[in-house]
């Protein structure tokens, strides 16, 4: 059986490339572009501390536990009740107003261009990131 999973409350800012000003896919580090395959190195160290320093419910005693590394996903064992679990990467979402009935829609941006679908009034439109 799996361990359970905790989403982070932290995600990393969402950047562009610096040769093709695309969006990068979101996360820290080494980061290739999805749109040219140039190599980023991404770092914001407010984050990385925050990262460190976040302290979440353990799933099944309710004890807070600090995270302790700035990594995701991670395993993490509860220091109360010895419960395993796993603490995941937070994707970010962004609200994207629809151009037909300017309904919002909450989606998880990728890099590149998307056409949607808007589930109020059905017309598709493209975005790009």
């Amino acid at each position: 059986m799996a361990p359970p999973e905790v989403e982070s409350q932290i995600a990393p800012p969402l950047v562009n490339c610096a040769q093709c000003q695309g969006m990068l896919p979101q996360g820290l580090g080494e980061i290739e572009c999805v749109l040219c395959g140039a190599m980023c190195r991404v770092t914001h160290q407010p984050t990385v501390d925050a990262l460190f320093n976040e302290k979440v419910q353990c799933p099944i005693c309710m004890t807070v536990v600090e995270a302790g590394t700035s990594q995701r996903p991670v395993d993490l064992t509860c220091g109360a009740c010895s419960g395993a679990f796993t603490l995941k990467e937070k994707i970010a979402k962004v609200e994207i107003q629809c151009p037909s009935c300017e309904a919002n829609l909450r989606i998880r941006p990728r890099p590149g261009k998307r056409e949607l679908t808007c589930p109020g009034c059905q017309n598709s439109f493209n975005v790009t990131f």
